[in-house]
């Protein structure tokens, strides 16, 4: 029985492999609000620059000395009743802004928030109090509306190095490398030693393809810190991106040991694994991703199925789709409910275990929607395994009519057509094919169909 699964290649994986989320900027690290350079910056907050600051009364500063005790002792809750329990809080951007960074280093988010908020309310141009702003919205990940706050403070004259970095990341949400890359730089020129800067550095180089001295960055900061999981994970990304899948595999294959490598990227590991020929490493690794207690998404898990059916490994496809029916026995996006059907027509039919039960999807799935070009072509290719070719043509022509697999059906129609000799029919459907994707191959197939065309004349 001649193969449908060869459609499936051409139609899914330039991008059969899950991917690392590497287009998500790298978390920032927990360890960056406990680095000596951010807590410099932010313990400096505390003192008042007169040029973009809220004028202090002496009731204020008296106050705030007052304070002054609780904070050396590391009484920060004492510290907060004072100043909320001061008339002079209400009034005061000064008071508020203490407040807000007494609340931020206790954690209380969004106490600090509406501290902060008070205090840029009573004063617009409070530089100290827009980067710090900032900061909290950061911890949130808000990063859309960390942005405004730390791009005003940047106006007013800041040039902290937390200022740059955190920009940079907002940058990188926005998938604006240049843009990042530059201000990563300016952030390691007031914290050179800040691992958060570099790696962001190295990632926005991954995306701007200058893979070389990313990866040269990266184990850098692997080093300096080597147990942060997000690094492999980019190192793995980046290796991947230079064609160096079994590197990629070694670090992955790290993560998942130390049980640190989520769902998604064991999927990928599986991918990898298959792509370098270990079968039996793969099998364990995609059954155990979908045990996870957060599931990768179904269409990562339908990405891996296919890979899978793609290599013609009957048994272990068998085994996976059963699983994944298991662990999404309904679905309610459609169009992923349509494409596992489809993934288990292939298997059913080209590993000859059930084609009956295979054709019967399919068919099911041109009854639900005539314009489903996969399915078409899939049961027209099928038909003609079992010389039912008149059939076959009219699905090709009807799947011709859908613009994502319309090549594909005038090719495989065309190639049809020559195997019955008919080559003046097939020139027509082989012209179209390369016309709409130009192939050196297919011009050669179409130049050989043509000299057959004349000789049998």
């Amino acid at each position: 029985m001649k193969a449908i699964s060869s459609f499936l290649s051409l139609i899914i994986l330039g991008g059969s492999f899950s991917s690392l989320s590497a287009a998500d900027p790298l978390p920032l690290s927990s360890h960056y609000w406990k680095d000596d350079a951010f807590l410099k910056a932010f313990n400096g907050s505390y003192r008042i620059n007169a040029r973009v600051e809220p004028n202090v009364t002496g009731e204020e500063r008296a106050l705030l000395v007052s304070i002054e005790k609780n904070m050396a002792d590391g009484q920060r809750q004492a510290a907060i009743d004072k100043l909320k329990a001061s008339p002079l809080a209400g009034n005061s951007a000064a008071i508020q802004f203490n407040l807000g960074n007494l609340y931020f280093e206790e954690g209380e988010n969004e106490l600090a928030l509406e501290s902060f908020q008070s205090a840029l309310k009573k004063l617009p141009t409070f530089r100290r109090a827009h980067r710090n702003i900032s900061y909290v919205y950061a911890r949130e990940l808000k990063w859309d509306d960390a942005l405004p706050h730390l791009v005003q403070a940047l106006e007013l004259g800041d040039q902290s190095g937390s200022v740059y970095g955190l920009i940079g990341y907002c940058r990188m949400e926005k998938e604006q490398y240049a843009s990042a890359l530059q201000a990563y730089r300016m952030a390691q020129i007031t914290e050179p030693d800040s691992l958060d800067w570099k790696a962001g550095v190295a990632q926005c180089l991954q995306f701007l393809n200058q893979n070389e001295e990313a990866l040269a960055l990266i184990e850098e900061v692997i080093q300096s810190r080597p147990d942060e999981d997000s690094y492999y994970l980019l190192q793995a990304s980046i290796q991947l991106a230079m064609g160096r899948p079994a590197d990629a595999r070694v670090n992955l294959e790290l993560l998942r040991r130390y049980e640190k490598l989520d769902a998604e990227n064991q999927l990928l590991l599986a991918n990898l694994h298959l792509q370098l020929g270990q079968l039996e490493l793969a099998r364990p690794v995609l059954q155990n991703a979908l045990k996870q207690e957060k599931l990768p998404a179904l269409a990562t898990a339908l990405n891996s199925l296919e890979y899978v059916v793609s290599l013609r490994e009957w048994q272990l496809a068998s085994e996976f789709l059963v699983a994944v029916k298991s662990t999404w026995p309904e679905s309610e996006d459609i169009q992923l409910d349509r494409r596992q059907r489809r993934l288990s027509a292939i298997i059913s039919i080209d590993s000859e275990s059930a084609p009956a039960d295979g054709v019967r999807i399919l068919e099911q799935l041109i009854a639900e929607d005539p314009l489903d070009g996969e399915a078409l072509v899939l049961l027209a290719k099928f038909r003609i395994s079992e010389q039912r070719t008149e059939e076959a043509a009219m699905l090709f022509e009807q799947a011709a009519k859908v613009a994502e697999v319309e090549r594909e059906a005038k090719l495989e129609h065309g190639k049809m057509l020559v195997a019955l000799r008919r080559y003046v029919d097939a020139i027509p459907l082989l012209e179209s094919a390369l016309k709409l994707q130009p192939e050196e191959s297919l011009a050669t197939y179409l130049s050989a169909v043509k000299s057959l065309a004349e000789a049998k004349q």
